[in-house]
């Protein structure tokens, strides 16, 4: 199933769906061993999603159908073990807000990368409404040492932050800074987007026809 690091390999092909890879090259991009590139693209060539050329040293497969496979990883992608927490900082601008909190966290020496609506309206302007800024910030990182590194406090009701954690950092894989904040790469924000209740399938569906394209 396309979640966790098998999650990552799917939005590898899915970032360059006209390559041909090489099952090493794959992982060496997707930072996952052979063994498991090997797997999901043999899942993915079972379910008719790559199409294969050559064989054996030779062997090269590329993806057969995008639109098919993002509809997979939407339908797979699950974060198992995650971790949370909830803060509030002061902000005059919900917009700024995630930009002063990706700063601090890098000052800080924290991986991150920001999701959700915060994320969304970086790379497309459709999104009005940034209630909450959503973001991963790498495991090895304790969550209220956090949230004190943003000059935020942890709340339970009330919040405008929400730090998670899952294993492996899967969530940060293919990370960029738009705009002076880590973002989510496209396809782990239209996931994470699916699953926010706050007009979030909404906001996936514009970005998919917007941004992704597929």
């Amino acid at each position: 199933r396309l979640t966790g690091k098998a999650g990552v390999v799917g939005q590898a092909l899915l970032g360059e769906p006209e390559h041909w890879w090489h099952v090493a090259e794959l992982a060496a991009v997707a930072d996952v061993s052979p063994a498991l590139a090997h797997r999901v693209l043999s899942r993915l060539e079972h379910n008719d999603l790559i199409v294969v050329d050559g064989a054996g040293p030779q062997r090269v497969r590329r993806v057969a159908n995008a639109t098919a496979l993002l509809d997979l990883l939407a339908e797979e992608l699950q974060d198992r073990r995650v971790k949370q927490v909830r803060a509030y900082g002061l902000a005059r601008d919900a917009r700024a807000l995630a930009r002063t909190l990706s700063n601090k966290l890098t000052d800080a020496g924290c991986d991150h990368a920001v999701t959700g609506p915060a994320a969304a309206a970086r790379l497309a302007p459709f999104v009005t409404s940034i209630p909450v800024v959503d973001i991963w910030i790498t495991e090895g990182v304790d969550l209220d040492s956090a949230v004190e590194s943003l000059g935020a406090e942890t709340v339970h009701e009330g919040h405008n932050i929400v730090l998670r954690q899952a294993p492996a950092d899967a969530p940060l894989a293919f990370r960029s800074r738009l705009d002076g904040v880590w973002t989510a790469n496209p396809f782990r924000l239209y996931c994470d987007l699916r699953r926010d209740p706050r007009r979030g399938k909404e906001q996936a569906d514009r970005l998919r026809e917007e941004v992704i394209g597929f």
